[in-house]
């Protein structure tokens, strides 16, 4: 019996472990969430300012901070995660935000290195966006989602034919 009282006891001690490291885990996966967020904003808010300097700097910092994560998720999905009119699944789109972050930040590089009249640059970008994180997806004020990959196709389309 005091075996098995132990045995529990122990049991319980690793649970906990086990909670709190997860707990933990969650934690800090919220605080880079957050992290890519800011620096997202930051580019959006230099881009609106035509701040292409300011633009790339932010960029590489997400690209820099969160592509290994944005890959990863890219490749665990089969597809991306399915949107629609008034935000449907976005939590579920979200949760992908290293991906989203960072294929948001490069179609912003790529718009960036247009405006700076450096269209190889954004020609570069937009083809690592549509060949490496072609799921990642971007919240419009609005309420919707869209495809920064398919925003990057547009504006190959577009450059290739100048």
């Amino acid at each position: 019996m005091k075996k098995i009282t132990a045995l529990l006891a122990i049991i319980q001690t690793l649970n906990f472990s086990i909670s709190a490291k997860d707990k933990d885990e969650k934690k800090e996966e919220q605080k880079e969430a957050s992290s890519a967020e800011q620096i997202t904003d930051a580019a959006w808010s230099a881009n609106l300012k035509k701040n292409y300097d300011e633009v790339i700097n932010q960029t590489e910092k997400c690209i820099k901070l969160y592509e290994k994560k944005a890959l990863k998720m890219q490749k665990s999905m089969s597809k991306p995660v399915p949107t629609g009119a008034q935000g449907l699944n976005k939590e579920a789109v979200m949760s992908k935000w290293a991906l989203n972050s960072v294929g948001t930040c490069y179609f912003l590089q790529g718009r960036a290195y247009e405006n700076m009249n450096k269209p190889e640059e954004a020609l570069k970008i937009y083809r690592k966006l549509t060949n490496t994180l072609s799921f990642a997806q971007c919240w419009d004020p609005n309420g919707w989602f869209w495809k920064p990959a398919i925003a990057a196709k547009k504006r190959i389309k577009a450059l290739e034919s100048e």
